[in-house]
């Protein structure tokens, strides 16, 4: 009887792409003893920030620019992944900060601390016409340009309000118009909203003005430090929040963690600040991997330890 050759071993199959990794979806065991911000504290702190980010917006823009080219410098000052183009990437960030910060720092110098008409909420019914526009000699000294942009920014303050009524006449007072109106207000675009929530909540641990007064703050998953570009993305969720109508913030109502969309964009949850002892360690890479043998245990049903009664 003939022998039958054996089958031709079989190449392993070799999938080309990024994997998943699981060791980014464990979160500390440290984590277990935290606990979780009441929704009351964190619509406190909230609207604590907000209130600040307005006294901000009254600042001139050139101050602005100072403190957004530092908000891109910071961007790119922590290394978040060995990818060689996360690491060119950094430096443009870094470049473009200083060069942001250097020319709006040229025109701070003369420029007024808060912005010309900031506090003219309507204009003056006894104004029946803007401005009437500068008229410059031949050769216009300093002082009559001055006066000149003085003139145009009363004249673009006047005409902006008496747009808005214009509008609000027209098409009455809608939810769209109302919200474009409160996002310019706040500068929730990227304007000081974008630098205050990054800058701070990467600076000071997780702590912005209203999670200091209200005891909470930020963390993240794995419990290590907070970078900028983890508030930047943090920050962006609070657009997309805005996006939803809301749900994305309402979410932290019903979810088991209290994590709205911003939270779980940036890998975060909210915690009472005294209860959990923070990792200063930096960030370099992905976080390190959790033993299968200290993973908790994640049945809800299984945990006996007491819950957050607020």
């Amino acid at each position: 009887m003939a022998e039958v050759a054996p089958a031709p071993a079989q190449k392993p199959v070799t999938r080309r792409g990024r994997r998943v990794k699981t060791d980014i979806l464990i979160t500390a065991p440290e984590l277990q003893e935290a606990i979780l911000a009441s929704p009351l504290k964190r619509l406190g702190g909230m609207a604590i920030d907000l209130a600040v980010i307005v006294l901000l917006s009254a600042l001139a823009k050139p101050i602005l620019g100072v403190f957004t080219g530092l908000t891109f410098a910071s961007l790119g000052s922590r290394r978040v992944s060995g990818a060689k183009f996360w690491l060119a990437f950094r430096w443009v960030l870094i470049v473009l900060g200083a060069v942001v910060m250097i020319l709006s720092a040229t025109f701070v110098a003369g420029t007024p601390l808060v912005r010309t008409g900031v506090f003219n909420i309507a204009a003056s019914e006894k104004s029946a016409a803007p401005p009437d526009a500068p008229i410059l000699p031949p050769n216009p000294t300093g002082s009559d340009l001055y006066r000149a942009v003085k003139t145009y920014e009363e004249r673009d303050a006047f005409l902006t309000a008496e747009n808005k009524s214009l509008r609000e006449r027209a098409g009455g007072r809608s939810l769209t118009t109302a919200a474009a109106d409160i996002g310019k207000t706040l500068g929730l675009t990227f304007g000081w909203a974008g630098v205050y929530f990054t800058l701070l909540t990467a600076w000071f641990r997780g702590r912005t003005l209203g999670k200091l007064l209200m005891g909470t703050r930020v963390v993240r998953l794995d419990n290590r430090a907070l970078t900028p570009m983890d508030a930047f993305i943090r920050n962006g969720g609070y657009a997309a929040g805005l996006a939803t109508g809301m749900i994305g913030f309402l979410r932290l109502l019903w979810d088991s963690n209290r994590q709205a969309i911003h939270d779980r964009m940036a890998s975060t949850v909210v915690v009472l600040g005294n209860s959990l002892l923070h990792n200063d360690t930096p960030v370099s890479g992905s976080a390190p991997s959790i033993p299968p043998e200290d993973v908790p245990d994640s049945d809800p049903q299984s945990n006996d330890s007491p819950r957050d009664p607020s």
